[in-house]
């Protein structure tokens, strides 16, 4: 796995972005990074995105931490949509194409000379939070923490409801987005709960309205991992947003940077 980065420019708010590329399996993986006007090492979050998001999207939890002091680099997965700047086609995207896609990332941020490799911390948003759960299974010592928002861990299940088995599973088919076969065997294929191994801190914010994935689902990974803490936000449903988003981007600022 190799990176390079390039397309360098700063913002008004003492944060200098800049292009990240990473490489795996002949994918070159896009993010978008944010390296804050501090001394270095710092400690870093890498945001992934939800289903069909892309680096903007991620962006938006990405921006503000970075504001806050921290590294950030907010991901496009291959495949990952339409217009990914990765590449790729969403009929080739699955669960672990984008596990392999962040962990090629993790290797890039981890030798970026701004970052402390010790203190690299998982951000994703709904199936990006269940990406990050498979990444933190395969790489615990690499990573400081998980952030899991809305975490679609329904994703497996709802892959049994669909199909029942591999061989159900058609060549293509439509779920909010043309899919690819493998979109449903890899998450047949795999529990998250059967991969919760990860000892470090894990803190879910999940909404009691949420339309696609049950409360049940966090509570579930809450008992299962060895050090959660979950966070039930009322009323809330698939996302998070004003009041409720600039709170816990407050505590999230708190656990990188050592405040809590």
């Amino acid at each position: 796995m190799a990176g390079r980065e390039a397309g360098e420019g700063r913002t008004a708010a003492s944060v200098a972005e800049r292009d990240l590329w990473a490489e795996h399996d002949g994918i070159r993986v896009y993010g978008r990074l944010r390296v804050p006007d501090a001394a270095a090492p710092l400690p870093a979050v890498i945001c992934s995105p939800f289903f069909s998001g892309d680096h903007e999207t991620a962006g938006e939890w990405a921006a503000p931490l970075a504001e806050a002091g921290i590294v950030t680099c907010a991901i496009d997965f291959f495949g990952g949509t339409p217009h990914s700047r990765s590449g790729g086609r969403t009929t080739e995207m699955s669960v672990c194409t984008q596990a392999a896609d962040l962990s090629a990332v993790l290797d890039v941020v981890r030798a970026l000379p701004e970052v402390d490799p010790d203190r690299i911390y998982l951000l994703g948003q709904s199936q990006g939070g269940f990406v990050s759960t498979i990444v933190a299974d395969e790489r615990p010592t690499d990573v400081a923490g998980l952030f899991l928002l809305y975490p679609a861990l329904v994703i497996h299940d709802d892959a049994v409801e669909r199909f029942g088995a591999p061989e159900n599973v058609p060549e293509a088919y439509e779920m909010w987005m043309e899919l690819g076969r493998r979109y449903a065997v890899d998450a047949l294929a795999w529990d998250p709960f059967e991969h919760m191994s990860y000892p470090g801190p894990v803190r879910i914010w999940q909404g009691d309205a949420d339309p696609l994935v049950p409360l049940a689902y966090a509570e579930r990974a809450a008992r299962t991992y060895a050090s959660c803490e979950l966070e039930v936000v009322r009323d809330a449903g698939h996302g998070f947003y004003g009041i409720r988003k600039r709170r816990i981007t407050e505590q999230i600022v708190a656990a990188v940077l050592g405040r809590d």
